[in-house]
């Protein structure tokens, strides 16, 4: 059995700009993605040659296990196209809010598809891309090296040198104020409902914007407090990540980050609380290695104890 380990980063989006609707139901996007220190942990085992499922589960979250989990549906859209049979078995423990705003699903999907590439050696790079970009429009960047500005659905990448930041990170747990990517977008288009888009020059990574945010604090005005409370607590140009419902702020330091998280701690919003996080933009996604399951390494321990001396 082949067994691998990877870090699966969030991120935020620093820009987010959205076009028209296409023909096929997507938006052509321009965005400014950065990963975070911020992290889920993905195990993927392959057993080679021994076909079988591809199982997922999420300890302690249950309502992820299966296959409609994006890890899962990464492993079998690779698995599809490469023409291979063997059974998978993926681990993910969850950080990363769910739903959120911050890509944990599909940097987790990608997490899998390194890891699966990595375990059956795929020189087809094309096969790999293409499993991403069907399972989700943000795996494609989690593929990517690191910072990267993003068009077409996402699939467009040129590598970015983002600014190293402190962030704070504010996620409400109210189920009222979840979003759904699709949601938002459809807000964004009867927002703009016969308006022409201004011309609005290139966008900055010293400028954050996201044209999801407004669209989305109109339906879920309880939003609202979110962005204030970071700003009220020195975060710089707080916005949403994604398509929400987190907000994020820049701090000057770590230490500046954690004070600001700790006072907004017992907030609520929508009826519960919110969760803030303290995170750090990374330069680089991190990669994939090898791991050893603790009933593997406690049973080469006994075998080895077991030798006669």
């Amino acid at each position: 059995m082949i067994r691998l380990r990877a870090r699966a980063p969030a991120k935020v989006n620093l820009v987010l700009r959205v076009g028209p609707a296409r023909a096929d139901g997507y938006h052509d996007i321009e965005s400014l993605m950065v990963p975070l220190d911020l992290a889920d942990e993905v195990e993927v085992a392959v057993s080679p040659g021994r076909a079988g499922a591809v199982r997922c589960r999420c300890p302690g979250r249950p309502d992820l296990d299966g296959p409609s989990n994006l890890a899962a549906r990464a492993a079998l859209a690779l698995r599809r196209r490469l023409g291979v049979e063997d059974a998978v078995d993926i681990v993910v423990q969850k950080a990363i809010p769910v739903t959120a705003g911050l890509g944990g699903g599909s940097s987790d999907a990608a997490a899998v598809l390194r890891c699966l590439a990595r375990a059956w050696r795929v020189s087809d790079r094309r096969a790999v891309a293409d499993a991403a970009l069907e399972v989700g429009s943000d795996v494609p960047f989690f593929l990517g090296k690191g910072a990267a500005w993003a068009r077409g659905r996402g699939e467009r990448l040129r590598p970015a040198a983002a600014p190293r930041l402190h962030l704070v990170l504010l996620y409400p747990r109210a189920p009222a104020l979840a979003v759904r990517a699709s949601d938002a977008y459809r807000w964004l288009d009867e927002a703009r409902s016969g308006r022409a888009l201004p011309d609005r020059g290139r966008p900055r990574a010293d400028r954050p914007e996201n044209d999801l945010m407004e669209a989305c604090l109109e339906r879920l005005p309880a939003l609202r407090d979110l962005p204030r409370w970071i700003g009220d607590l020195g975060g710089a140009v707080p916005i949403m990540s994604g398509s929400g419902p987190t907000f994020f702020g820049s701090f000057r330091d770590r230490t500046a980050a954690r004070a600001a998280a700790e006072a907004l701690a017992g907030r609520q919003a929508g009826g519960e609380g919110v969760e803030a996080i303290v995170a750090r933009t990374v330069a680089r996604m991190p990669g994939v290695s090898p791991w050893k399951s603790a009933r593997s390494a406690s049973s080469r321990s006994t075998r080895k104890s077991s030798r006669p001396t």
